[in-house]
């Protein structure tokens, strides 16, 4: 694979084209995560309303029919439900941990594997999180890719 990157002051905007003897997978996921870019989160504290980067966001958590997104300084009240939540930002290397959390995987310190099949994973304010055996495959898988 190669790059080329051709600057010029004149050029009003990015414009990136790809050019492939077959579009795959790969490639799809390149594109949707270069469109997600943009994709911003809301968050609420006190009636106050914050525009949340995903790269800034280490979980998300579902309890009592509320969801709470948790970055390394705050906790975030969030009007979408954990399945928006997941469907918005799963190419951008968020994964379904447990029923009622969805982790950013980037943010992983460290994980550690339970005797009963499940994982736990330490985010970078050290906070541990349990991912449940359904969802430790698919976590192991994207730590590989």
């Amino acid at each position: 694979m190669k790059y080329v990157i051709d600057e010029n002051e004149t050029y009003e905007d990015v414009e990136i084209i790809i050019k492939c003897k077959k579009c795959d997978d790969s490639i799809l996921s390149l594109i949707s995560r270069l469109k997600m870019q943009n994709e911003k989160i809301i968050g609420v504290i006190n009636e106050k309303t914050f525009v949340l980067d995903p790269k800034d966001i280490l979980y998300f958590e579902s309890v009592d029919k509320k969801s709470f997104i948790y970055t390394k300084d705050e906790v975030y009240e969030s009007s979408l439900r954990l399945y928006e939540i997941e469907k918005i930002l799963q190419m951008q290397g968020f994964i379904r941990a447990t029923k009622s959390t969805i982790i950013n995987i980037s943010k992983i310190k460290s994980i550690k594997t339970e005797f009963n099949s499940t994982l736990t994973v330490e985010m970078e304010n050290h906070e541990k999180l349990a991912v449940s055996r359904q969802y430790a495959p698919i976590l192991k898988e994207r730590l590989v890719q």
